[in-house]
């Protein structure tokens, strides 16, 4: 290669081209308004072109939808081990919230515009927030195998952390603060365990 010559760049196909799109649109979603959210505009952040993007989604909606599940997808949920209930439900709300909450603030900001995207906003929600139960269940996983849950729980209360989470990003439009977090789990998830740990004692003993 000559001096000062630029190296020739690699072109993009398959997967990694998809996946600079994808990565090019999440950009727009969290730095820019609804109405800058498009096709245009994602293809000349991502150095292609908007035919390449419409051989793949046919409208911004599913754009959006992908470009919030593959952001999700690098936002992965590990196993706690704390050693108590309480700690590993802490720890898990506070990855959730350290790596997801900017999701679900993009996403609050693109419901009020969803039918712009030619959708509504509940149908945006249900098909880019993936439930927060697994990662709750790893926590119970970890208790029962210390033998500090013994019961059923039901999918509800496994639902709840994360949602109530959610709810309160969405509404106060920032991540959740510590308080928030301790609270969801001090006054509201471990009370209502205790509450079913209770009755299947009772229930046990008659």
């Amino acid at each position: 290669m000559e001096a000062g010559t630029a190296p020739k760049q690699t072109r993009r196909r398959g997967k990694a081209l998809e996946a600079a799109i994808l990565d090019a649109a999440w950009e727009q979603l969290s730095t820019c308004s609804a109405e800058e959210f498009t096709f245009d505009n994602v293809a000349a952040k991502a150095r292609t072109s908007k035919p390449v993007l419409y051989r793949r989604w046919s409208n911004r909606a599913e754009l959006f939808v992908a470009a919030m599940k593959q952001h999700r997808s690098h936002a992965a949920i590990e196993r706690p081990n704390t050693g108590t209930l309480r700690g590993d439900v802490i720890s898990i709300l506070r990855q959730l919230n350290s790596k997801q909450s900017d999701a679900v603030m993009v996403l609050a900001k693109f419901g009020v515009y969803a039918n712009w995207l030619g959708v509504s906003a509940h149908e945006l929600y249900e098909r880019t927030m993936i439930s927060d139960q697994p990662s709750i269940v790893m926590a119970i996983e970890n208790a029962r195998a210390r033998g500090d849950v013994t019961c059923e729980l039901p999918e509800s209360l496994l639902r709840m952390p994360g949602e109530l989470g959610r709810a309160t990003i969405l509404r106060d439009m920032r991540p959740l603060s510590e308080a928030d977090i301790i609270a969801t789990v001090d006054e509201l998830f471990l009370p209502l365990v205790n509450h079913y740990e209770h009755q299947a004692r009772i229930a046990a003993n008659k």
